[in-house]
């Protein structure tokens, strides 16, 4: 390697901890992690809140809870990553180091983490929870942003992976 080149080093940005739910073997744990965590959460809230009729409201509205938590969390995940490939890329073009440290850097998983929880907001107030009163919706929605945000994008990838 010529002594004046500098070396560009692109980590692991592909592989942190948080973007293993793209592989396949994970799925198997994470989709029915999160239907189980999901299908606690939706109990604990109908009983705290005394919501009439649980077994009916399980029914309605478990599945359409699961997708949009599993599809708030992708659109979390896919922030990170294509944050991470903007600053890869300006790092090689301005010939700098990153911004970022590849997933353990507050400033790119707190955000994502707040994208995420907004979006599980808003897909369960204007979406799930549609039919329910007005004060039952909102809260039956900031449960499940608060509780069931992906606090998982929080744990650095340094602790899995040497850079």
């Amino acid at each position: 390697m010529n002594p004046k080149q500098k070396e560009v080093r692109l980590y692991n940005a592909l592989f942190p901890l948080w973007s293993l739910m793209f592989f396949p073997q994970v799925w198997l744990i994470v989709i029915p992690g999160n239907f189980i965590i999901d299908s606690i959460v939706l109990i604990i809230s109908m009983a705290a809140l005394k919501v009439a009729d649980k077994k009916l409201c399980y029914k309605q509205h478990i599945w359409k809870i699961f997708g949009f938590g599993m599809l708030s969390d992708v659109i979390g995940s896919a922030y990170m990553i294509l944050v991470m490939v903007v600053d890869g890329v300006l790092a090689i073009i301005l010939d700098k180091t990153h911004l970022f440290r590849m997933g353990d850097e507050p400033l790119l998983t707190i955000p994502a983490l707040i994208i995420s929880a907004a979006l599980i907001f808003v897909f369960n107030y204007f979406i799930t929870f549609k039919k329910m009163d007005k004060p039952l919706r909102l809260k039956m929605s900031i449960i499940f942003a608060v509780v069931t945000a992906p606090y998982t994008f929080l744990i650095p990838s340094s602790w899995v992976y040497q850079y």
